[in-house]
């Protein structure tokens, strides 16, 4: 029987759960596969778990646990989520998120005659200087050395259309609830790493930043004690279910950032608990272009 709560799931052995994630194994839909059992540690909590494979993307087993959630109070820049408590049942999950909105095509795959203009702007992009290139919710380019990745635009123009694509039976998202655990990994600061944002890190969007480390990766996008990575980014927010229906959690599009707030409440976003009090102001392509999402599979 696997051990579902997270304080019975650190007691077992290695043997014990190997053999409870065969047992979870036979619980999910066909094309999964079992990988490994890994550690995971940050900001001084750590987990050993089991690895999945579904479709080229690598699934977390994340026991269950009864948690404390929000905050008790409102921040002076931002509404948060209300203080309360919550049981967290176990589940699987997509360890990085991907884009909701943007998915890579190949450019062979164009049409010469029905997307000359995505052609004639690959052809201008790939004589100029520039790194990428974007024609808002249409078409956007990546040069990755000396190629260039073309992305499109998801053309779904409702959440309900999205979802029959992007979601195949057995599969949900999180809901705010197991979103902010999955998140923080049960931490109780304002961020999943304490109360403020460390200036001195190496941040996106933020020039002058962590100078000395240009070359490793961005300390928010490394796996959290879960194993889970997310983005870390203001101008991203992840995709999640809520009672009345759906919004977006880690971020605020940008919004606080790109008005020249500074890189405290810039990023303030990123706390675990924030919600944006502008989000209601965006219609679904809109609110696309900026989401990520992942699977979730409750077991």
């Amino acid at each position: 029987m696997v051990a579902w709560d997270r304080a019975a799931w650190g007691q077992l052995t290695v043997k014990e759960k190997i053999h409870a994630m065969q047992e979870v194994l036979n619980q999910l839909p066909a094309g999964f596969e079992w990988l490994r059992l890994e550690r995971f540690e940050r900001y001084g909590q750590s987990l050993e778990t089991g690895i999945f494979l579904y479709e080229g993307s690598e699934y977390v087993f994340v026991p269950g646990d009864s948690v404390t959630l929000g905050r008790a109070e409102a921040h002076s820049h931002a509404p948060m989520s209300p203080l309360r408590e919550a049981v967290i049942h176990p589940m699987l999950v997509q360890r990085p998120p991907i884009s909701a909105g943007w998915y890579e095509y190949a450019v062979e795959g164009l049409d010469p005659e029905e997307d000359g203009d995505i052609l004639e702007a690959i052809e201008e992009f790939r004589q100029a200087p520039h790194t990428s290139y974007e024609y808002s919710q249409y078409f956007r380019l990546e040069r990755d050395g000396g190629q260039i990745i073309l992305y499109l635009f998801d053309d779904s123009e409702t959440f309900e259309e999205w979802v029959e694509s992007e979601l195949p039976e057995g599969f949900s998202l999180p809901s705010e609830d197991e979103w902010e655990y999955l998140y923080s990994a049960g931490a109780r600061t304002l961020f999943p790493w304490g109360e403020e944002i460390d200036e001195s890190m190496r941040l996106r969007h933020v020039s002058g930043s962590g100078e000395a480390n240009a070359e490793d990766p961005y300390p928010l996008e490394l796996p959290n004690a879960l194993g889970l990575c997310f983005p870390g980014d203001p101008y991203k927010k992840e995709l999640v279910l809520t009672p009345d229906g759906i919004t977006g959690k880690g971020g605020d599009g940008g919004c606080n950032l790109h008005g020249g707030l500074g890189v405290a409440t810039g990023y303030l976003p990123t706390a675990t608990a924030f919600r944006d009090p502008y989000e209601s102001e965006l219609d679904w392509p809109e609110l696309m272009d900026c989401l990520v999402y992942r699977r979730v599979i409750r077991l």
